[in-house]
């Protein structure tokens, strides 16, 4: 599996050597992008036919996220494999916004990886299942408020991990329990044929499953 800035406007159909792609836009942090990038180069599912674009959005707001998303369907002649998809952060958006995004999402074709607060709730499910918490641990989890520049999420990644940095993601903390991560967050996914998450969850394992398929 590749993974590549598409800098220069070369047309992605006429490689006849990737016969998937899937193009990823998230919001504007690097951690998002890291953890795919080191996905795709992961010698488990690293595949020559197989490529994994990852874009970060100049703006964070999931409308903008779905914007750079469609710029990007527009500019390239995708195939009718390929794979598209938003990563976006459930705490910072409110319902109606969330509701828009994922109605155009959805018309377009486009597919939603929603976790609920936030991506590192997903980074933590490599490490922790949701039933190694009590209600009230829980309950912090998902409302995830900072304590100086950290968030609830990233000071438990830190305490178990012994660091986390958005812009300098050590994937090796969580990478070798991918599995693991599938395993729990689809516990969590209770109401998978909701639109978005409102239960404390991750649907990045959808995200993570097609990508790991589609390389075996």
């Amino acid at each position: 599996m590749k993974t590549r800035r598409y800098t220069d406007r070369e047309r992605i159909a006429g490689r006849r050597d990737i016969k998937k792609l899937f193009v990823i836009v998230s919001e504007g942090t690097k951690t998002e992008q890291i953890y795919f990038d080191d996905l795709a180069a992961d010698e488990r599912y690293n595949h020559p036919s197989v490529h994994v674009e990852t874009i970060q959005s100049a703006d964070s707001s999931p409308k903008h996220v779905l914007a750079s998303l469609s710029d990007f369907n527009n500019e390239y002649e995708l195939g009718e494999n390929d794979e598209l998809w938003l990563v976006i952060d459930r705490d910072r958006w409110n319902v109606s916004m969330l509701s828009r995004v994922t109605q155009e999402a959805r018309q377009k074709g486009f597919c939603v990886a929603d976790s609920n607060p936030a991506f590192e709730l997903w980074l933590l499910f490599h490490l922790r299942s949701l039933d190694d918490y009590n209600c009230e641990e829980l309950a912090a989890l998902e409302e995830n408020k900072k304590t100086g520049n950290k968030t609830r999420l990233e000071l438990e990644l830190i305490s178990i991990c012994g660091s986390y940095s958005k812009s300098n993601l050590k994937t090796s903390c969580y990478l070798p329990s991918v599995d693991f991560a599938v395993a729990n967050a689809r516990v969590s996914d209770i109401k998978e044929d909701d639109r978005w998450l409102n239960q404390i969850g991750s649907r990045v394992y959808k995200l993570v499953e097609s990508i790991i398929d589609s390389s075996t």
